[in-house]
């Protein structure tokens, strides 16, 4: 009589680690499925992240390269000249010419001389929007000639539009400049739009 117990016993224990031994295909791929979900939706997020890091990065590098640029413009403005220069063909420039707000041409000073360091020299700077860029020019010498060629930096790109007016003595804008009779220039303004920052203005008084 102790024999078939002992051998419903051992049956009884066979099937239950036989039930326990593994998972069945339905729960590997109920697991697998959910793996693969989780992990497309880690990527997701390290990719936004990511990304969004970028365009941090880079709307700071914009944002750096727009105080630079305005910046440079307000130290040229503080250094307007009244010197009158001459072109490569001998003719007379205004010491300040704006062209219908889209150019702005002029003398600058504060420049170290390159021979005699106590002294400063002139020098004909230009503000100008090309192809979208933002163009700062400058020619090595302040009466030109034939052959002088500027040198033209671009300091900002994705420019859609710029405006520069000048304040005359009477306290009106102007988009050209001199006009006949004109005075001193009492303020530069300039006005930038750019793709991602929309529209900039700055007003500059100018020295003296």
């Amino acid at each position: 009589m102790s024999r078939p117990t002992a051998t419903v016993r051992a049956t009884a224990g066979s099937q239950a680690t036989a039930g326990q031994s593994g998972i069945t295909l339905l729960e590997l791929l109920v697991v697998i499925a959910v793996f693969s979900i989780m992990s497309a939706a880690a990527y997701s997020g390290l990719q936004s992240s990511m990304k969004a890091e970028e365009n941090f990065g880079a709307s700071m590098e914009e944002l750096e390269a727009v105080q630079m640029s305005l910046a440079m413009f307000q130290r040229d403005v503080m250094q307007l000249s009244p010197r009158a220069a001459r072109d490569a063909f001998g003719d007379s420039q205004a010491a300040t010419a704006l062209l219908g707000g889209q150019e702005l041409l002029f003398t600058r000073g504060g420049n170290f001389s390159s021979l005699k360091l106590d002294q400063t020299e002139l020098t004909r700077v230009a503000w100008s929007l090309q192809e979208g860029q933002l163009i700062r020019s400058t020619w090595r010498r302040l009466d030109s000639t034939q052959g002088d060629r500027p040198l033209s930096a671009a300091l900002l790109s994705n420019v859609t539009r710029l405006r520069i007016r000048v304040l005359d003595q009477d306290n009106l804008w102007r988009l050209d400049w001199p006009l006949s009779g004109s005075g001193r220039i009492r303020a530069v303004e300039i006005t930038l739009e750019l793709a991602d920052w929309g529209e900039i203005r700055r007003v500059l008084p100018t020295a003296g």
